[in-house]
């Protein structure tokens, strides 16, 4: 009778094995004639395309790469004949957002019908409208108070904060334009950091406006003069102005599209199918290696702070890539604010020795600055989408005195050392002249590497990386005429020069392996408990943590960029 049981259980878990084997071969069930329903919404991080267990377990976001892919199947999926999506409030920057643009277009040039609804609530809807302004046609929900008020860049300076705290901020910056010294020490913007502030905003919006009278069919100034006089909002508002067509339901677009309720695709579903069921990731192989959050020593994570872009992560994967036959090319996908010197110029190290091997392209999504520009620096190609905040090659120190702190507090301490500058590394003495020219040295040593590596590996000279170095962020289209960025575009451009580059026929799509390679499920749930607990602060101070430089206390030098949001 035992045996027996054995063997129905057996045939039963062998049934079952391979019901899913072929479930996840094929995927679900696709009526012809269906229509993508897709939901933008919340912050689609960086990060390699997780299996389903992990994410019915951990109940993780979805990443650019799933999202993107998706758009891609649906492209390619004769299928699908149409994309609705709906936009919500997206807490993204403005690369990912024209790489969600650009997938969306791409499926519109495929002959998709695509229509969006923007369901944003209240405030500002100047990103959710550019996403969305990729669509044929653009409604807004009846009940929803979308506004396009124009841009604005917000900057956060903590010199005020330290005071208040008794504690004395020392920073020391290479050079004047680095000013993610200022926002650590400063109350106010520098001459210097206007500058570049307002460079960086004209920038970034005169790309908005003339994308946004692209895709529309009206003139540049004149939608250029609405937003700035008018800052249309609501539906009447955006249809006269020629930015939407109209205030409808969700409902309504299923109705102006003949969609039976049965022929309407969730995310969820379609996500589950394989790229190869429909023509893609077929060819040869290329590695997309992902750099994202700030760059420090040690393995690659994420906290409820933010990710950490681990320098020892990162060069194994790119052994790892180097080594494999089966990889034809490399894509370093970067979304980095900076770290560690030390850090950085190790994967930059290993970047160097993986072109040795195969061609190594970079892809710059929200953030290639400072640390996160240096990685990519000595790629073969460097790709940047034209709002990508690209460069900040420069550096900085910061030095914390908690001295007055500790006082307020009854705590006093006395500092006994051997050696003129021992008491650096000591957090409750104050800097004197001296140990602030010490410290000087050092910037300027790191700083001078930081020139000679972006002038090794972008063919410029030293003179010339520090002329339009010294700390300054630019915008990809900025960086591209500068020389720092070789052409514009987002992931899947990135894609399309790594296969020239490893001459892959344009007509293969070549199957794509993330690294490093994905933790596993209970990692992963672990890891999301610690981000979903951070959802629960208010948007702006996630941004302000998110950008505050780690590793506060005395040390070797970082390289961070600047905190900035544009919205």
């Amino acid at each position: 009778m035992r045996r027996r049981r054995k063997l129905w259980l057996v045939i039963f878990f062998s049934l079952l094995l391979g019901g899913l084997f072929f479930y996840f071969r094929r995927g679900p069930q696709i009526a012809a004639h269906s229509v993508l329903l897709v939901t933008l919404r919340g912050t689609y991080p960086e990060a390699a395309p997780e299996g389903l267990l992990s994410r019915i377990v951990s109940g993780r976001e979805t990443s650019l790469a799933e999202l993107l892919l998706s758009l891609r199947k649906a492209s390619a999926d004769a299928r699908i004949r149409g994309i609705v999506v709906r936009v919500a409030d997206l807490e993204i920057g403005w690369a990912k957002a024209a790489d969600i643009r650009d997938g969306l277009t791409a499926a519109r040039r495929a002959g998709k019908s695509t229509l969006a609804l923007l369901e944003h609530e209240a405030g500002n809807a100047a990103l959710p409208y550019f996403v969305a302004s990729a669509c044929e046609r653009v409604y807004v929900a009846p009940g929803g108070q979308v506004a396009l008020r124009g841009l604005a860049a917000r900057y956060v300076f903590l010199g005020g904060l330290w005071e208040k705290l008794h504690i004395e901020m020392d920073v020391e910056k290479m050079a004047e334009y680095k000013t993610a010294g200022d926002t650590l020490a400063n109350k106010a913007m520098s001459p210097a950091h206007r500058e570049m502030a307002n460079s960086l905003l004209d920038s970034v919006n005169d790309w908005y406006i003339s994308t946004i009278a692209f895709a529309r069919g009206i003139d540049s100034e004149t939608v250029r003069s609405t937003i700035e006089e008018r800052a249309p909002s609501g539906a009447q508002q955006l249809v006269e102005a020629g930015f939407a067509d109209g205030a409808k339901y969700l409902d309504d677009l299923w109705h102006e599209l003949g969609v039976d309720r049965n022929a309407i695709v969730t995310e969820d579903t379609y996500g589950q199918v394989p790229p190869t069921a429909v023509g893609l990731e077929t060819g040869p192989r290329i590695a997309v290696i992902l750099a994202a959050g700030t760059i420090a020593t040690g393995e690659s994570y994420r906290t409820s702070a933010g990710a950490v872009a681990g320098a020892d992560s990162l060069r194994a994967a790119l052994q790892d890539a180097a080594r494999d036959p089966r990889v034809r090319a490399i894509v370093l996908r970067v979304d980095s604010p900076g770290g560690s010197a030390l850090a950085a110029d190790s994967v930059w190290r290993a970047v160097q020795e993986a072109r040795r091997h195969k061609p190594v392209i970079a892809s710059f999504s929200d953030l290639a600055a400072s640390g996160g520009y240096y990685i990519a620096s000595n790629s073969t190609k460097i790709a940047a989408q034209p709002a990508t905040l690209t460069g900040s090659i420069g550096v900085v120190f910061a030095r914390p005195n908690i001295r007055g702190l500790l006082a307020e507090w009854g705590i006093h301490t006395e500092t006994l050392s051997r050696g003129r500058f021992a008491y650096l590394d000591d957090p409750t003495s104050p800097l004197d002249d001296g140990g602030r020219a010490r410290v000087r040295e050092d910037v300027e040593r790191t700083y001078e590497l930081f020139l000679r590596r972006v002038s090794e590996g972008r063919g410029l000279e030293r003179d010339r990386v520090h002329e339009i170095g010294r700390g300054r962020v630019w915008t990809g289209t900025q960086a591209k005429e500068l020389g720092l960025v070789d052409s514009l575009g987002g992931f899947y451009h990135a894609i399309e020069l790594a296969k020239k580059e490893a001459g892959i026929p344009a007509e293969q799509d070549p199957e794509l392996m993330f690294l490093p390679k994905r933790k596993g499920w209970w990692q992963e749930l672990t890891e999301s408990f610690a981000t979903t607990r951070s959802q629960a602060l208010p948007r702006f101070v996630r941004q302000i943590l998110e950008r505050i430089p780690v590793g506060l206390e005395p040390g070797p030098a970082a390289i961070l960029a600047d905190a900035v949001t544009v919205q």
